[in-house]
């Protein structure tokens, strides 16, 4: 099987992909040189629209694929802001909730390598989210052609938009966001509900699975675990090392491994690369590539990511349109 197990394919060709999570302002700062603990370090600060949601909707939207955003922003300067950016994007950003209190923000500090050092994410008004929150946007939620959501929404609203797209027969990817927040996951599938696909990163796949990931084995066991759990697609994001992909069906088990298409060297900002990784392979399920090719896909939009110090990368202009302009007098 040369290329993978198909994707789940295309619902309603033409209806978007619906995209449910964190929505919030990204200040991120690089320092200039070695860091030096407990001390203040020269270096750069920038600030941009973030949010794994809103991050992965944007990839998704450069793909030209229409999406639309179910978030909460604050009645406030960043949410204003955030809202204009994603509509001048190509975000529908119609589901997006407004609500009293500070939009959301996550505040991180990188290495000069561009590895991550800490960060701090306040998201206290996504937190405050009930299922009426979700079940008030369910039309728009049946009619979409997959969603995504990430483990930002609290665990009674991710329950509900799983039950609804069991319910709908619409494909669902889940990221974990971060080792907390994937607990909120692993509960989930303990609960019976199946996901389509999940997307954690090496130490949030431990988090689900409830073991470490230390060699092959260990990587292996929790995938066959989150199989059984009723999870067709677990794409692993491994860092420098590339990616792991583990699909199951009736009678099948499939396993590849994608190197990193970036060398460290090239590295600006690793903080992107794992949005730009679901997006391509979220856009490759909703479209009916397999699963490898939406993989594939997602891996090259990884790259582009962490070359770039914004959140989401700006596309590139389509070839077409550089061989033209090459070939002018």
């Amino acid at each position: 099987m040369a290329t993978g197990p198909k994707s789940t394919g295309p619902k309603r060709r033409g209806a978007p992909i619906v995209v449910a999570g964190g929505a919030n302002l990204d200040i991120k700062s690089r320092i200039a040189r070695r860091t030096v603990a407990a001390t203040s370090n020269p270096g750069l600060t920038s600030t941009s629209g973030g949010g794994v949601a809103r991050n992965i909707a944007e990839n998704l939207a450069h793909l030209r694929m229409p999406v639309q955003l179910l978030s909460v922003v604050g009645e406030d300067a960043a949410g204003d802001r955030l809202l204009v950016e994603a509509r001048e994007a190509g975000i529908d950003t119609r589901l997006v909730m407004r609500r009293a209190g500070a939009t959301g923000s996550y505040a991180a500090t990188m290495n000069s390598r561009g590895e991550l050092l800490i960060a701090v994410s306040d998201m206290r008004l996504i937190d405050n989210l009930k299922p009426r929150d979700i079940t008030r946007h369910a039309t728009a939620l049946r009619g979409a052609r997959l969603l995504v959501a990430d483990c930002n929404l609290p665990p009674a609203c991710l329950a509900a938009l799983a039950r609804l797209a069991v319910r709908a027969k619409v494909p669902l990817l889940i990221d974990p966001v971060s080792v907390p927040k994937a607990r909120r996951l692993a509960a989930l599938l303990r609960s019976g509900l199946a996901v389509t696909a999940v997307t954690p990163n090496r130490d949030e796949l431990a988090a689900l699975a409830g073991f470490r990931i230390v060699d092959e084995t260990s990587l292996d066991r929790a995938t066959r675990l989150l199989h059984r759990r009723g999870v067709t697609h677990v794409l692993v994001g491994l860092g420098a090392e590339g990616c792991c992909l583990s699909s199951a069906g009736p009678g099948f088990r499939w396993l590849a491994r994608l190197p990193a298409a970036v060398p460290p060297r090239q590295v600006a900002d690793v903080t992107g690369g794992g949005d730009a990784l679901v997006a391509g392979f979220a856009y490759g399920l909703a479209t009916g590539l397999t699963a490898l090719q939406a993989c594939t896909l997602g891996q090259a939009l990884a790259a582009r990511a962490v070359r770039s110090s914004r959140s989401v990368a700006t596309p590139r202009a389509p070839r077409t349109t550089r061989l033209r302009e090459r070939a002018r007098p």
